[in-house]
């Protein structure tokens, strides 16, 4: 196996996307690219993730393999890259090489492979009428205003507008994007929709998009939320369980 990255930088800020939410996980390498399918500790919200072999330099997979990691200590390492250096992967003797190279100077970082089984959860099979997309700045000041009053946030979506209602021990917040405005690039209803989800999870959902970036969200009543956006080449696709209201 030997995959090469042009930017070190690029491939530390695709697997933040992971990072925040999985502490460790099995990533498969195959013919198509890099992908990985975990939840997260608590069960509550999964991830998707793949990177597809056209956004390397070099992609030589060989024998298609699952490699399980400890996510937070991959990250840390590839945080050492720095602009103007590539960085290479390979497996090597049950361990994860990573090479850094630019600047005519070679650093080489090694990793032990973690045996965590199949990995490759499978995601919820749920049809989605309703889906949103917003600009992640925007949507990350919504959290920030959230945090305010309460650790959950409700999700509306009708034909017009896409709402967002806060309520807590400290105060209320009620925000409301229209269609075709600034921040919500998309809407598209099928049926009015409502639900609510942990607050701490979408910030942690949203850490790697970029301020440009634009996130599609996709809600039903009451069911998984699903998200999705690209870092760096990548794609992240989230699934988040809901707060479901006692009678």
């Amino acid at each position: 196996m030997k995959i090469v990255m042009e930017e070190a930088p690029a491939l530390k800020d695709a697997i933040e996307a992971i990072v925040n939410l999985v502490e460790e996980g099995v990533f498969e390498i195959g013919e198509e690219g890099v992908k990985l399918k975990a939840m997260d500790p608590s069960q509550i919200s999964m991830i998707s993730f793949s990177m597809p072999k056209k956004i390397f330099r070099e992609y030589s997979a060989g024998e298609q393999k699952r490699i399980g990691l400890d996510i937070s200590k991959f990250s840390k390492m590839l945080a050492r890259g720095v602009s103007g250096e590539s960085v290479e992967m390979g497996v090597e003797e049950g361990r994860l090489i990573l090479t850094f190279k630019g600047g005519k100077k070679k650093r080489t970082f090694r990793l032990p492979l973690l045996d965590l089984g199949e990995g490759l959860e499978r995601e919820p099979k749920i049809e989605y009428k309703n889906s949103v997309v917003i600009n992640a700045d925007a949507l990350r000041e919504v959290l920030k205003d959230a945090k305010l009053v309460s650790t959950h946030i409700t999700l509306i979506a009708d034909e017009k507008k896409f709402r967002v209602e806060i309520k807590g021990d400290d105060g209320e917040i009620s925000e409301e994007f229209e269609k075709d405005g600034v921040a919500l690039k998309e809407l598209k209803v099928g049926a009015p929709a409502k639900a609510t989800y942990p607050l701490s999870y979408m910030e942690d959902m949203i850490k790697a998009a970029k301020s440009e970036t634009d996130i599609t969200i996709y809600l039903e009543n009451d069911r998984p939320l699903k998200m999705e956006y690209a870092v760096a080449g990548a794609e992240a696709k989230y699934y988040l369980a809901p707060r479901i209201e006692s009678a």
